[in-house]
């Protein structure tokens, strides 16, 4: 946008440069929430190794017998396979008719029931209880594998890692089938990736048609000068190539129980051949404790924030981000966050700029199918700042969809839609600005197509921002990326 008529002074200087840079503060924060669900939703995934076989699990009976057998009578023995059987089959009906006729029977032992409760209780996800109930049966017969194995088993699918990796560990050293000891196995190496770090890498080539966020619309009395209206000549839209690049690094260290300690990093940042004023680099570090369990999580992380736009730094934050997930049912999952930062700006912005910025945040996915997932969020926002015509606050609302096509291909497509208004009326243009801005984003992954780890990606983005003060905020953007990804 530029007037017909010139302006100076700090401020006018400031403002300029806010007119050019307001819309990537958005697509910035944007990226960022997508890049955290993403690593969010990576972090929760657990590979768990395929169950024993038939042969293998009755292997565990032998050794397991020996112990809980208080009598050699033969009905006991059958009773007892036939129970364990049923466990197996998870045919809860046929284990509870079997088990009225195991306690009949004289000397029988009452942990196999606590055992078959256990094990119902672990199916139906009550993994607290069936982890006590575990711990009881084998309190009582410490020589039952096969309990030892089910609540190591548990253990892991609770997110109790520290305390799986006990158990297995404990359970490898012992002289089992072969078939067990490479279940377990496959476990342990589980445990061993879910402790490394996990670092993602996306390279790719952008092209944006407007990187100055130039509005085109033309004010016949854009300003109003001692009672003049003067018009604005319509801003000049710039295109540029360059590169994008996005990197992720999540690091778990597990505690005891349920706890554990996170370590989350989130960087991205473009670079344009020709418009190097209109690079960006934004780094995003956390660092603090975690509880997650099977159904639900707790998150309070501290964190330190670098932005750093067109070739300078523009601040730097610390603050902290607190966030509950919980998993409602096999299908749905919501979390609630808050996340707090206190901005260093440079000399430079900080006499218009300095102040805090605070949100909050829901988001939930559904699942219909493990290839169809539905997403969603709602956002606040609150940035403060010095000058209150720089100071807003802004809603957000995104609806999204994701579709994997086999191995081969994935689908992300979402629609959001964005109000800010401005804290003050702006003194120069006789108004408050208000916004509402509509976006576009679809991203194409192709998995069955990659090559030595990297996966071909591309991505679009549109958006249109309308505001109360057209000829300064009113734009439209296309952007479009092609690149690689790869997880380590």
């Amino acid at each position: 946008m530029k007037f017909v008529f010139q302006y100076s002074g700090k401020c006018w200087q400031l403002a300029v440069w806010l007119l050019a840079a307001s819309w990537p503060v958005w697509a910035q924060q944007d990226t960022a929430d997508r890049l955290w669900q993403g690593v969010e939703q990576r972090s929760r995934q657990q590979v768990a190794p395929e169950p024993l076989g038939e042969d293998a699990q009755t292997s565990l009976y032998d050794p397991a017998l020996a112990a809980l057998l208080q009598t050699p009578h033969q009905r006991i023995q059958q009773l007892t396979l036939a129970i364990l059987n049923a466990v197996n089959q998870r045919d809860w009906f046929g284990a509870d008719r079997l088990l009225r006729q195991y306690v009949q029977v004289p000397q029988h032992d009452p942990s196999l029931e606590m055992f078959v409760m256990s094990s119902r209780m672990a199916a139906g996800g009550d993994y607290e209880g069936a982890i006590a109930g575990y711990q009881a049966v084998l309190q009582a017969n410490p020589q039952f594998v096969r309990g030892e194995l089910d609540m190591a088993r548990v253990l892991y699918a609770d997110h109790r890692l520290r305390d799986a990796q006990e158990v297995f560990d404990r359970l490898h050293s012992q002289p089992l089938p072969p078939s067990v000891i490479q279940h377990i196995d496959e476990y342990l190496k589980a445990l061993k990736q879910r402790r490394q770090p996990r670092f993602s890498l996306s390279v790719s080539a952008v092209r944006e048609d407007n990187v100055n966020g130039a509005s085109t619309v033309v004010d016949p009395c854009a300003l109003v000068f001692l009672g003049v209206c003067l018009p604005n000549t319509p801003g000049q839209k710039r295109a540029a190539s360059g590169v994008y690049v996005e990197a992720t690094l999540n690091k778990l260290w597990p505690l005891a129980g349920n706890h554990g300690l996170m370590l989350r990093s989130i960087n991205y940042g473009n670079h344009y051949r020709h418009e190097s004023d209109f690079d960006n680099l934004v780094s995003t570090n956390y660092l603090g404790y975690q509880y997650a369990s099977a159904r639900q999580q707790w998150q309070v992380l501290p964190l330190f924030e670098y932005d750093r736009e067109g070739g300078r730094k523009i601040y730097h934050a610390f603050g902290v981000r607190a966030s509950f997930t919980r998993q409602l049912n096999e299908r749905a999952q919501v979390e609630a966050s808050y996340e707090f930062k206190a901005r260093h700006f440079s000399p430079q912005f900080s006499e218009n700029l300095q102040g805090h910025l605070q949100s909050f945040s829901l988001f939930g996915t559904y699942a219909f199918k493990p290839d169809l997932a539905a997403y969603g969020s709602l956002s606040w926002r609150e940035s403060d700042a010095r000058l209150p015509i720089f100071a807003y606050r802004e809603k957000v609302a995104r609806l999204g969809i994701y579709k994997a096509f086999g191995n081969q291909v994935t689908v992300n497509a979402a629609y959001g839609y964005r109000q800010k208004q401005a804290e003050a009326d702006n003194a120069v243009f006789g108004r408050r600005q208000r916004d509402h801005e509509g976006s576009i984003y679809l991203n194409l992954a192709l998995p069955g197509y990659q090559w030595q780890g990297f996966t071909p990606t591309a991505s679009y983005e549109y958006r249109d921002n309308r505001s109360s003060i057209p000829h300064a905020y009113s734009h439209q953007k296309n952007r479009l990326t092609l690149g690689v990804r790869k997880d380590f």
